[in-house]
């Protein structure tokens, strides 16, 4: 069976570092690598994006002057090439089989229309979280949650085909959050499977301060 194209796409807004790590981690995949792109949509940064994205052959840089990581997503979305789409955010860190996983996951059954990856969480001081990175980590970004109660996926970690937009509409770029979740509603509406995965994980870092929490 032909493996299909895979466009990887990924919003960012002034996170130099950790999406240098993230590209990383995209170079080091399982998935031929001639068999997938990775957009990078800036959605307005002040850092130099384009410096980093000169040092990763796999990358393309993008941009959207919209602002909104649904906006910058639906940019990534009209000028990728791939049959699948893979999102992830620049704060994530993909295991090197997340492509690999993600994409067997999603061609398992024809009637699938997303699969929603495992998100880890990880503690910037590794044996001792702190009492709001404990509460980051079991209260946000359940992804089993996500698709057993509400039917959808969240895009730090998702992959579906690009027809699917096609078919039930792109997401809405006048949300500023819950859009996955719209998204996701208007998939399951459509009669198509929502599913998880455990074996398509990326890594998060938890949320450690209650500024950020409020933010999230």
């Amino acid at each position: 069976m032909k493996q299909p194209f895979v466009s990887v796409i990924i919003p960012v807004l002034n996170d130099f570092k950790r999406l240098k790590i993230c590209l990383k981690a995209l170079e080091q995949q399982t998935y031929p690598q001639e068999l997938y792109e990775v957009i990078v949509v800036d959605n307005g940064s002040i850092e130099n994006i384009e410096l980093l994205i000169e040092k990763y052959p796999r990358a393309l840089l993008t941009y959207e002057s919209k602002l909104g990581s649904y906006s910058a997503r639906n940019h990534g979305i009209a000028i990728s090439s791939g049959e699948i789409l893979a999102f992830t955010d620049s704060d994530c860190l993909p295991t090197d089989t997340w492509i690999e996983n993600g994409v067997k996951a999603l061609l398992s059954l024809p009637n699938y229309g997303l699969i929603a990856g495992k998100i880890e969480f990880f503690f910037k001081r590794f044996n001792a979280p702190t009492a709001i990175e404990v509460f980051d980590s079991i209260t946000n970004l359940q992804q089993k949650k996500y698709v057993k109660e509400y039917h959808f996926g969240a895009t730090a970690n998702l992959f579906t085909y690009k027809q699917l937009f096609e078919e039930v509409g792109y997401f809405n770029s006048d949300l500023q959050s819950g859009g996955d979740a719209e998204w996701g509603g208007r998939v399951f509406s459509h009669s198509y499977v929502v599913s998880y995965s455990e074996d398509c994980c990326v890594f998060h870092p938890a949320r450690n301060s209650l500024k950020q929490l409020i933010k999230k």
